[in-house]
């Protein structure tokens, strides 16, 4: 099934294949002026559910892993083609840089 979301750009980081968590790959991206976080919580791992009904990160095994390496990228109607050259360097700089 495929899923669009236009007013997000998802990635999925390779974990392990970096030498840096997700967290700290944000951070880098910071580092450089360039905003990213993670827009979408899996629904057992919200906090109603989780008090509701007792889910836990392991009762959603993909789910779960998938959350802890996907990050939103800035994507937003004023991006110019040099702020999309920007993000994308940036993005394979830091996966170089941090390759495992």
């Amino acid at each position: 099934m495929l899923i669009r979301a236009w007013h997000l750009y998802v990635i999925r980081l390779r974990l392990e294949r970096l030498a840096l968590s997700r967290a700290q790959f944000i951070e880098a991206l910071r580092a450089r002026n360039i905003g990213a976080s993670v827009h979408f919580i899996p629904l057992h791992l919200h906090p109603y559910y989780r008090q509701t009904y007792g889910y836990r990160a392991a009762d959603c095994p993909v789910a779960s892993a998938a959350y802890e390496q996907i990050l939103s990228l800035p994507l937003y109607a004023r991006m110019t083609p040099e702020d999309v050259e920007r993000v994308i360097e940036a993005v394979v700089d830091i996966v170089q840089r941090y390759r495992a």
